[in-house]
This record gives C-alpha cells, structure tokens and sequence, in this order.
C-alpha cells in the first residue's frame, strides 16, 4: 500500500499545484473585476493602491475662458509726483539730497527785522534786583513790562490776528539764531528756564524784534516716574519755594514780558498755590499765557491780569498731515472771531510747516484798495501781547 502512494506522490503533488495556480489565477480575476474601469494613466493616479477616494484633485483650464489679467499690485503714481520721485534704481542719492527731505530750520534764509523793539536789553525802571536776582516789575510811574517790553502793530480793519510763540527755545544757539533771523520778527518766543546762558539768548532774539517770555513749568502729571525740574511748580515744595522757584525764572537777566505756562497739574492739588504765583506774576506787571490743554489756570481768577488763553497747542506732533491740520483749525478760528493765538514747540517739522503757512498770508491792503481785489487770506501776523487784555 504504501508503495502505491509513493509511486502515486508525484502525481498527487502535480493535482495539488494544479489546484493552487486555479485558486490563485481565480482571485486576480475576481479583484480585477472589482477595481473600476480607468480612463488613462491619470486616473490610475487618483486613486490609491486600497482603491480609496482621491488623492489628488487635477483642474485643467478651460479653453474657453480667458486668461487672467495680471493684477496691478501698486497704485499708480500720477505724473506730477513721479517726476519729483528721485531715481533710486538709477543712482544713488547723495547726502545732500538726502538731507533736502529732512526738515531743517537751519535751511532757512534769513530776513531783515520786520518790527523794532523799544527796549532791547533791561530797562533800570522796570527793574527791581532781590537776592542777586533781576526781576522786573512795575515803575514808580505804573508803566508794565508786558507793555514796555513788547510791540503793538498795526493791523487793517478787513485782516484777522494771528499771534504764534515758539515756546522751549534756547536750548540750541545755533537753530535759535536761525529761527530768530527767518521768521517775522512778530513771531514772540518763550524760552526754557533751563537754557544755557538764557539771558543771552533772549537778546538775540530781542535785536530780530522778537517778543521774549519765560516757560512757566507745572508739576508733571507722572510726577511719581517724572520731574519737571528744579525750577517747576511741584507739588511736594512750600508756597514760599515756589515763588522762589518762580521769581528765578522770572530772572533771565533780559527782558521778558510775561510767561507762558506750560502743561501739567493745575487742580485742586494746588490750586491755592498757583493762586499765589499768578498773583505774584501780576504785581510784577507781566502778563500769562495759558498754554495747558485743561482749564485749571482759567478758572483761578486774578483782577487785572492780563492773559490770554492758546487756542491751539501744537508740542508733540511729527507728522505733517497732523500739524497741518492743527493750522487749518488755527486759520478757521482766524477767520472766524477775528484773531488766534497759537503755541509751538520747536520741533523742526513745525516750525517749517508753520513757516510755509504764514507766507500764504495775504499782504496787508487799505481798505479802498481791497473793494476791488479777492483776498484769500486776510491775516496779519502780531506779537502775543497783542492779544492780550487786563
């Protein structure tokens, strides 16, 4: 029997094969006819080896529509400013056009005194000396430095005031002697207690026929992160101190013709305070300029001081659009009552924007002569204690 079965192996290993290859040869039938029926090469591509979804989604474009436009990433530049534009990619800019389109006082041209002053150093009469201090004050004859120390102009019935002081000078003698020597000597100038050799400086200003006054500095109001100055109004100090500290400022060893009182704490905090130093700033016959953004110094009131609140305040802008649209405000006020008092720091940037404006004004003509002309800028530029009243 088992000689049978040897004899018969190969044959049963031949059936067993046979058997195999037919189950085998089954199955790849069986899976081809239940994978789907693709197109071309790139539908094999689409599907994976698992016969899934998608991999890839292939749009191809249609023919019949028309082709994008390119898209303008830049807006156009008209033609006008495309020839002011320098040629970056044609050379290089040199430093002295570099320099062109950084604002600078220093660039501006210098012209004759446009107003005199009648006292361009101290006045032995409106002077009286306290401590080693040259302070002034009214003479026996009750003229006031305010008055004596300035310039009153005249100005056409049809033409609206415009005062402007540059407050902060002093700090730079060489811009100082620029700005002094540009502008029209109706422009007043304030300057910081805290100038070297300050009373020089006002001279200076004084021989171009500018109105000269002292910076009146307030507490901070970040007095906890920041000080004002030895020479400011603190909250921390004796009345007596502070009109110490006031009558130091008030004694530049110039003329000055009042204060202008610059931003921070004027408040119930001290206000009994400032009640004393305005009322020491009056008896010495100067006058106040209110150059806070508040209105703490206008509700303490002084008989007879002679003041004048800023109507507009330009300290802490350095973008020309902003400060010229703090001088159009300025200009519709003109227009409108009659006269403006503007305040300025020094900042280059303003004081260019602020020199470009007034050379808009109109000139100044009489009256018959103006009923058959259209004067688009009626204003006439006037030292500050022209718009100061008792």
């Amino acid at each position: 029997m088992l000689d049978k079965i040897l004899q018969y192996k190969n044959l049963i290993l031949a059936v067993a094969a046979a058997l195999l290859l037919v189950g085998f040869s089954g199955y790849l039938v069986a899976d081809r006819k239940s994978e789907p029926v693709y197109l071309s090469k790139i539908d094999r591509l689409m599907f994976d080896k698992e016969n899934q979804s998608p991999k890839f989604v292939i749009t191809l474009p249609d023919k019949k529509k028309a082709a994008p436009q390119p898209i303008d990433i830049l807006p156009a530049i008209p033609e006008s400013s495309a020839n002011e534009l320098p040629h970056a990619a044609d050379r290089d800019l040199t430093v002295e056009e570099i320099l062109s389109q950084v604002p600078s006082v220093l660039t501006l041209p210098p012209k004759e005194a446009t107003q005199k002053l009648r006292y361009i150093t101290i006045e032995d009469s409106l002077t009286e000396s306290k401590d080693s201090l040259l302070l002034p004050t009214i003479s026996k004859n009750g003229a006031k430095p305010w008055i004596e120390y300035g310039k009153q102009v005249e100005v056409l019935p049809t033409f609206k005031k415009v005062a402007v002081v540059i407050k902060g000078s002093g700090f730079d003698p060489m811009a100082l002697d620029k700005i002094s020597q540009a502008f029209d000597s109706e422009i007043s100038m304030s300057f910081s207690p805290y100038a070297a050799e300050v009373g020089t400086r006002i001279l200076t200003a004084r021989q171009n026929g500018h109105e000269t006054y002292m910076d009146l500095l307030l507490s901070s109001k970040d007095f906890l992160k920041s000080d004002s100055g030895p020479l400011s109004m603190s909250l921390t100090i004796s009345d007596a101190e502070s009109i110490k500290r006031l009558e130091k400022t008030l004694s530049p060893g110039a003329p000055i013709g009042g204060v202008v009182i610059n931003d921070g704490i004027a408040d119930e905090s001290n206000r009994y305070t400032l009640t004393q130093i305005l009322a020491a700033i009056n008896r010495r016959g100067l006058l106040v300029i209110d150059a806070t953004h508040g209105n703490g110094i206008e509700q303490i009131t002084i008989k007879g001081l002679p003041r004048r609140k800023a109507d507009i305040v330009i300290e802490d802008l350095l973008d020309r659009n902003l400060i010229r649209e703090e001088i159009k405000k300025a200009e519709n006020i003109a227009l409108s009552r009659g006269q403006v008092l503007l305040v300025v720091e020094p900042k280059p940037v303003i004081l260019k924007e602020i020199y470009d404006w007034i050379k808009t004004f109109s000139p100044q003509i009489a009256y018959e002569e103006s009923k058959n002309q259209v004067i688009e800028k009626p204003l006439a530029l006037v030292p500050v204690s022209n718009l100061v009243v008792e």
